[in-house]
């Protein structure tokens, strides 16, 4: 590109040279890609399971009443629905709180947990960066206490007040033998990684802080919704890959990319967006190895994907809407028809 200039002075070269350096990185620079090095956060990560499993011996009453109180209002949320064994009312609480943290399996699954998570340090600067991302945009609201815990394979993610917890038992590996033993299918183990811990554990937790306005949504505004819901994640971790804000293996995005064209025209042939038939909404929306009626390759929750390009269409279109705007917008029809979204 030089050849063209190769006659000016070195000074000009220099400055068309810095003009198209500069113009370069501003035609590829991300919005969302802000310095939050100003926002002041101390996240606190607590280790729930370490309280609960590291001695062997049965809990004592006494030990067991510090520690409800020290995790209320999470504990009473653990024993009533993760582990499900009822809240300490109950004449026999004491004897199955204990018999589920004695199992041999279960403490299996613990001394794996303590050898992949050793260091929680790294997933500890991910989310503070990514509350501090939160922070920006919603300076007044509070952000959660991370509570990590063993959930015997039931919940990867709770969230309550004030808390968003991580099942860490859920984030052992693809391969993790036990997952197989469960009968997980691969479409949903593949996802049970470290490496996808982060975006899903904010992908559950925004997703309870943003929750559905509409009573009796039809299909656009459910793939709208949760359009919004991924966006968000784009501005909490804007460096991180699409595919895994999407829960999507890197195969499974880049076949929506390819496709989206088609995925776009399919909808519309089929006039399907304003569809309130619960298979419908649940054939896109709903968690699945594939899309019914879809290539091969294709995968679930495709509607996920097209209500997330329908949101970046639309707030690219509209620069002068901010994120929290975004986020309290509750005219889907709104932001498909100002999003004038066409693959």
């Amino acid at each position: 590109m030089y050849k063209i200039i190769k006659n000016r002075s070195l000074f000009s070269i220099y400055f068309v040279a810095i003009l198209i350096m500069f113009s370069l990185s501003s035609c590829s620079e991300n919005p969302l890609d802000i310095d939050v090095s100003h926002v002041k956060l101390e996240l606190e990560v607590k280790a729930f399971e370490k309280e609960l499993f590291q001695k062997e011996e049965k809990l004592t009453n006494d030990e067991i009443d510090v520690i409800a109180q020290n995790y209320q209002p999470f504990f009473d949320d653990f024993t009533n629905q993760i582990i499900n064994i009822g809240d300490a009312r109950r004449g026999d609480f004491n004897f199955q709180l204990n018999a589920f943290r004695t199992d041999p399996g279960i403490r299996d699954v613990y001394a794996d947990v303590q050898k992949q998570f050793a260091d929680f340090s790294p997933y500890q600067k991910e989310l503070t960066n990514a509350f501090k991302h939160y922070k920006y945009y919603f300076p007044t609201e509070k952000v959660p206490t991370i509570i990590t815990y063993i959930s015997g394979f039931n919940y990867a993610i709770a969230t309550g007040k004030d808390y968003l917890g991580i099942g860490l038992d859920m984030f052992l590996g693809s391969d993790y033998k036990a997952y197989a033993q469960l009968g997980l299918p691969q479409y949903k183990s593949m996802l049970m990684s470290e490496e996808y811990l982060v975006p899903s554990v904010l992908l559950g937790w925004i997703s309870t802080e943003f929750e559905m306005p509409v009573a009796q949504p039809n299909l656009m505004e459910e793939m709208i919704h949760q359009g919004k819901i991924i966006y968000m994640l784009d501005a909490l971790i804007p460096n991180e890959k699409d595919a895994k804000k999407i829960n999507y293996s890197q195969e499974q995005y880049d076949w929506c990319e390819n496709n989206k064209q088609e995925i776009w025209f399919y909808f519309m042939d089929n006039e399907l967006l304003y569809t309130k038939e619960n298979s419908q909404i649940i054939k896109f929306m709903g968690e699945a190895p594939f899309t019914q009626g879809f290539p091969e390759g294709s995968p679930g929750r495709i509607g996920h994907y097209l209500g997330w390009e329908i949101v970046k269409a639309y707030m690219k279109k509209n620069p002068e809407v901010t994120v929290p705007e975004l986020m309290q917008e509750e005219d889907y029809q709104k932001i498909l028809t100002k999003s004038k979204y066409k693959p």
